[in-house]
């Protein structure tokens, strides 16, 4: 993965505007989390520094916009673990270019947690939204809405992720967000045909791109660009000045081509006590 700095220089983006972009992918990020993990039941940990989500199914536990001070980052990291340290669960913490102190993945580290990947933090500045070329295309793009139009969405998703197995997946997916209307469910059809699905989240201040899959039979036919544009558009019409999205190495320069700039790495740190003996199952 190319450097954060070394995006930076590609992008011409000045430290100025890779801090606004970076915070607008954090805060995104942290609502985004809020409203699909905290469903009823589930344990929400909020505070000045941090928040924390322990969520009704264990593979979604997470914590996130972690800003602690450095004189006593190491002893809130254990309270923050603590929840999750006491049964025994997997959790997941994610640290972004807004994350505080400067050296927290290598204390989290220290704390038992393993680096796993990184995502890219990208924004969308919807001011050169008339830069877009439409792309000629025989798909259309609708919101799903109605109860069958969000199961075929929902499905449509997991197949282009791969997680079809993931039952406990499918009522995450096609309930959340319906009382708040934060959730958009964009889907792209060719004939009656779902052939690619993506979520625009509607945040307070920014919106954000989550869920983009197109299953592996309709891949390298541009629904991916048609969705992205698609939510690009809505995101304009709905008065947002950015979209955001935390992008796997992969499709980061899909998004670029596409006029997304990258903010800032976000590491992805996991504690797994006993994987070997633990089984996390979907229910």
């Amino acid at each position: 993965m190319q450097s954060t700095s070394a995006q930076v220089t590609d992008m011409g983006l000045s430290n100025q505007a890779m801090d606004e972009g970076s915070c607008l992918v954090s805060e995104e990020m942290a609502q985004y989390f809020m409203t699909v993990d905290g469903q009823p039941g589930t344990y929400v940990l909020k505070g000045v520094s941090a928040c924390s989500v322990r969520a009704p199914h264990i593979d979604r536990n997470r914590i996130f916009r972690a800003r602690l001070s450095p004189e006593s980052a190491d002893d809130e990291i254990e309270r923050l673990l603590l929840p999750f340290r006491r049964r025994a669960v997997p959790v997941t913490w994610y640290v972004d270019s807004c994350s505080r102190p400067n050296d927290l993945v290598t204390r989290l580290t220290s704390h038992g947690l393993e680096l796993r990947y990184f995502w890219t933090g990208m924004t969308y500045p919807l001011a050169n939204l008339g830069d877009i070329q439409p792309v000629a295309s025989d798909m259309t793009v609708i919101e799903a809405i109605s109860a069958s139009e969000r199961e075929q969405w929902m499905h449509t998703v997991l197949d282009g992720f791969q997680l079809t197995q993931f039952r406990d997946l499918e009522l995450v997916l096609t309930e959340t967000g319906l009382l708040s209307g934060r959730w958009h469910r964009l889907m792209a059809i060719r004939g009656e045909t779902p052939v690619g699905a993506a979520l625009l989240f509607a945040g307070d201040g920014v919106a954000g791109l989550h869920w983009l899959g197109v299953p592996q039979m309709f891949r390298k036919h541009g629904a991916g660009v048609l969705l992205s544009q698609e939510a690009l558009v809505r995101s304009a019409k709905m008065g947002y000045s950015h979209l955001a999205l935390q992008a796997n190495p992969e499709v980061v320069q899909l998004y670029t081509r596409l006029g997304f700039e990258s903010v800032g790495d976000i590491a992805v740190l996991d504690w797994r006590p006993g994987i070997d003996a633990l089984a996390v199952e979907p229910d």
